[in-house]
């Protein structure tokens, strides 16, 4: 064997008649090419090309290998762990396609583990042995003492676990009382460096599990999350949350305590548009009286209106007034529930009905409003009532008009396929159905019940029985 200059890819070397290529080489055409940088080497013995490179390619997990690695997503019966490094390489991460492998439970420990989750938990370190990579790389934790957890952390304080003596559980927290079992390898708490002679059998393989820890299975992977664990953050001192009446209104208390209850007649105000403020609210009521109190109730997590708030006025006289005058009526696109927040269900006064024959419309133009409806409608009867169905501050492109009986006939002879806006108009009569679990009450004519639950909600806020 012989070698010569350093090449670079792409170079010509000899000729394809008189070499064969070898590693880091390729025939092209009529030429051995180099597709390396290094040093040439020319074996005589079975006339083959080779280039030597000092440059360590990109390392590769290969069935054999040892890798440490990170727990990332448990599933029932598989785990699935980042690698961080395989051990015995430069220490450079592998390719994309070998950075995550999969361990099955039953690779996990010599022990029976009712669900992946009993033998280790996110963000565990972990020891394994490379048994497949294709197609994808799988892990088992099982193949040596040294193979298993390395390093654990406290999913209560965030400490770091210790080795505990106990018939069922194996490792607990130094700072609070958690104790737990993980399939640990022999070198947990020793570092990432494999530990030499004997350790204690911390895994006690083979044992059957005792009463403490088969109840503690027995209830399920999913109700034992929902389990409450101490709140440990603050010191170990019982953490005070504060409840509040709102986050807005003319009320005092906006500080960390809990507002105190403004005397008064308090009222309740339903079916609010999501751009409704406590601003807007007060504009609203407070021509009809002196407001003591007022709130948009908002959501704790993302501060959004919940479509709902409350006006407190000095005088009862006062709450009769807003009742009286924005009961049912349209608010920045949504119509309004306005009634007295002391009534309890069995107290309210049964709803008044809209006297005549209810009329289902469609096709309605998106930009029409209920004052606009009304006006057409007008032309051919006499309306009683009139509402649009809205999602949100927007139409739903359909509604509801109640005109006299006697003039329902004349009103769908003449407005049905009549276009008002660009849109063809749809008018029915709306037809009843008998109360029933999951129906509705009114449904377009001959057609199956559609109501989401946004609009079943609104029907609800506003007073309109499904």
């Amino acid at each position: 064997m012989s070698s010569t200059s350093i090449k670079t890819p792409g170079e010509n070397i000899a000729s394809a008649e008189d070499w064969k290529a070898g590693e880091g080489t390729m025939v092209q055409g009529e030429h051995v090419i180099s597709t390396m940088t290094g040093i040439v080497n020319f074996n005589q013995d079975d006339q083959t090309i080779s280039i030597a490179s000092d440059c360590k390619g990109v390392p590769e997990v290969k069935v054999g290998d040892t890798v440490i690695a990170e727990i990332a997503k448990i599933r029932e019966s598989m785990l699935e762990a980042r690698i961080l490094h395989v051990e015995g390489d430069d220490g450079r991460e592998p390719m994309p396609q070998h950075l995550y492998g999969q361990i099955h439970v039953t690779k996990m420990v010599d022990r029976y583990l009712h669900d992946a989750s009993d033998g280790v938990r996110r963000r565990d370190i972990i020891r394994a042995t490379v048994t497949d990579n294709n197609p994808v790389i799988r892990l088992d934790m099982r193949s040596g003492d040294d193979c298993g957890v390395l390093q654990a952390i406290c999913p209560q304080c965030g400490n770091q676990l210790i080795t505990a003596e106990h018939e069922d559980w194996n490792v607990a927290c130094s700072y609070c009382n958690y104790l737990s079992f993980r399939a640990l390898s022999k070198s947990f708490g020793l570092g990432y460096n494999p530990s030499s002679g004997d350790a204690p059998d911390y895994n006690k393989s083979g044992k059957r599990w005792g009463k403490e820890a088969e109840q503690y299975f027995a209830i399920g992977p999913a109700a034992r999350s929902n389990l409450i664990a101490t709140d440990f953050r603050n010191d170990g001192r019982e953490v005070e949350h504060f409840r509040f009446e709102g986050t807005g209104g003319g009320g005092a208390g906006r500080g960390g305590g809990r507002r105190e209850r403004p005397t008064g007649r308090k009222i309740f105000v339903g079916g609010l548009s999501r751009e409704v403020s406590d601003d807007d609210l007060l504009e609203a009521f407070k021509k009809y009286g002196k407001v003591v109190d007022h709130v948009v109730m908002k959501d704790r997590e993302t501060g959004n209106n919940r479509g709902f708030g409350f006006v407190t006025f000095a005088k009862d006289e006062d709450g009769d007034k807003a009742i009286s005058g924005l009961n049912k009526q349209d608010f920045m696109g949504r119509r309004l529930t306005v009634n007295d927040a002391g009534d309890k269900k069995g107290d309210k006064k049964p709803q008044q009905k809209v006297e005549g024959t209810r009329l289902y419309v469609g096709g309605l133009p998106w930009k029409i409003n209920n004052e606009g409806l009304t006006k057409v409608f007008s032309e051919h009867g006499k309306v009683n009532d009139c509402h649009i169905v809205m999602d949100g501050d927007r139409s739903k492109g359909f509604g509801f008009v109640t005109v006299s009986d006697e003039s329902a006939d004349k009103v769908i002879e003449a407005l049905d396929g009549q276009e008002v806006q660009g849109r063809r108009l749809k008018v029915a009569k709306a037809k009843a159905r008998s109360d029933s679990r999951g129906g509705r009450k009114d449904s377009p004519p001959g057609g199956k019940p559609q109501r989401t639950s946004r609009e079943m909600q609104a029907r609800k806020e506003e007073g309109l029985k499904d």
